[in-house]
């Protein structure tokens, strides 16, 4: 693997970033597509920050992992607010806990260590009112 450069790693920058075809309106993330995938056209994309929540649409709780990673450890495929599907790790909640339709929200978090150097991406927890109760 090789370091993430810094712009990517940023405070200021800890935000979902999308990219939407102009010609079709279909969203890429979570890099830049040099051709769109639902029209094929040439990409002029335009750069959009995505709501950081959404539904849990699926999800697996993993029992065996790598070393350095705790288990069990529930991820999920998370329907964001703007329609968008992405894979994350879920936080802040026992793995009996996680269900489809569960509100979460996107945390920019520390995912691994490589070279010394931080890796960071989203992670998910259950939104305020989930953890409430209501």
């Amino acid at each position: 693997m090789t370091t993430p450069e810094i712009w990517r790693i940023a405070r200021e920058n800890a935000r979902l970033v999308g990219y939407r075809c102009t010609s079709c309106g279909w969203v890429a993330f979570p890099e830049r597509k040099r051709v769109c995938k639902r029209c094929r056209a040439p990409a002029d994309f335009e750069e959009i920050e995505l709501k950081p929540y959404g539904r849990v649409l699926a999800y697996v709780v993993q029992h065996r992992l790598p070393k350095g990673f705790e288990t069990p450890l529930p991820v999920a495929v998370v329907e964001l607010a703007d329609g968008l599907r992405v894979y994350g790790h879920l936080v802040e909640c026992a793995p009996e806990d996680v269900r489809v339709g569960l509100e979460v929200e996107a945390d920019l978090r520390v995912m691994y260590e490589e070279e010394g150097a931080r890796v960071y991406s989203y992670k998910f927890r259950p939104r305020e009112r989930e953890r409430e109760g209501s």
